[in-house]
């Protein structure tokens, strides 16, 4: 009937009162957004924040507007004879279609608060697990940092494919293209591209799997098993003082069970203090030959030698052989 009598009366409305009268939640929604924009909804931090916010974006609508083109609406129904009864009921209506659009605002304000809240729980939650050492992470803790290491390495990997594609396509080469351009007066006819091979990186991974950074071993060698297939290599050690090559469980078991070996199965002592330097001169002796400048090497490890012979010279000579070194400090 309202379709009938807008179509027919020619009435100009409102955007908004069309809006209540015939949008969809959905448009109300988008439309709530809209009007929130310049609310300040960034500075929307405390529950008892919801209504003033919930006001400002309401200040945005004209309601005057939206009350007279109501007003005219029930007056051109009546001047069509409708009885009190059904004038009574599209009232009705109308103003429930106002005050829902009304509660919508609330409730955008209310899902933005929710929203930041936890946003910001997350961050805190972040900057206490970065602060904390490792060794004292709560089994609930640990399971969140795999999430986010797990999160982490499809990041990686998404940023590895996206470069190899642009690789694969080619980037424009506007020196050729322009050079090349010159034959046509300057219109760019040819277009020449420049491709870019690039060979996948090797990785080693050296971790220290002593008590005191047992936790960042483990996440460190979760990250490094769902990374295998982005580099063309890669080769994993664990190390106490003793130091012992897990690769083959990598390659072979699922990532729990390929971890849960590397941090008790290897054949190093776990039990012992930690020996960088021992760790470091074995490791030179009989893995130095297979090391080229495609090679980065990752040290994970708190870095306490336990005043042992640190062997710095073991360091240099693989230093000299790779493209680099990186160490990650964990446990404190």
């Amino acid at each position: 009937m309202l379709d009938q009598l807008l179509d027919e009366e020619g009435l100009e409305l409102d955007a908004l009162t069309e809006l209540l009268m015939r949008g969809e939640g959905s448009q109300m929604e988008m439309a709530i957004r809209s009007g929130g924009q310049n609310a300040g909804l960034e500075r929307l931090m405390y529950f008892l924040q919801v209504g003033f916010f919930s006001r400002r974006i309401a200040d945005n609508f004209d309601w005057s507007a939206i009350e007279g083109d109501l007003e005219r609406i029930m007056k051109a129904l009546e001047q069509r004879g409708l009885d009190p009864g059904q004038l009574a009921r599209i009232r009705n209506y109308l103003e429930l279609r106002l005050e829902a659009f009304k509660r919508m605002i609330r409730q955008h304000v209310e899902r933005e608060l929710e929203r930041r809240a936890y946003r910001q729980g997350e961050k805190l939650t972040r900057e206490v697990l970065a602060d904390k050492p490792l060794f004292a992470l709560t089994p609930d803790e640990i399971s969140q940092m795999k999430n986010v290491v797990a999160r982490l390495a499809r990041k990686i990997k998404d940023a590895l494919a996206l470069r190899q594609r642009q690789e694969h396509k080619g980037r424009l080469d506007s020196r050729r293209t322009t050079r090349k351009s010159l034959q046509y007066g300057g219109i760019p006819m040819e277009i020449f591209l420049k491709r870019r091979h690039r060979e996948k990186p090797k990785l080693i991974t050296i971790c220290d799997v002593s008590d005191s950074v047992r936790n960042a071993s483990r996440f460190m060698l979760q990250l490094v098993w769902s990374l295998q297939e982005c580099f063309s290599r890669v080769r994993s050690y664990v190390f106490v003082s003793e130091i012992a090559e897990v690769t083959q469980a990598f390659n072979t078991y699922p990532v729990e069970r390929a971890i849960e070996w590397a941090l008790k199965g290897a054949p190093v002592d776990y039990h012992c203090r930690s020996d960088f330097g021992f760790a470091f001169s074995r490791f030179s002796k009989t893995e130095l030959d297979s090391l080229d400048r495609k090679t980065t090497i990752l040290v994970l490890g708190d870095a306490r030698n336990n005043y042992n012979d640190p062997q710095a010279w073991a360091l240099r000579l693989i230093r000299e052989r790779v493209k680099g070194i990186r160490p990650a400090r964990g446990g404190g």
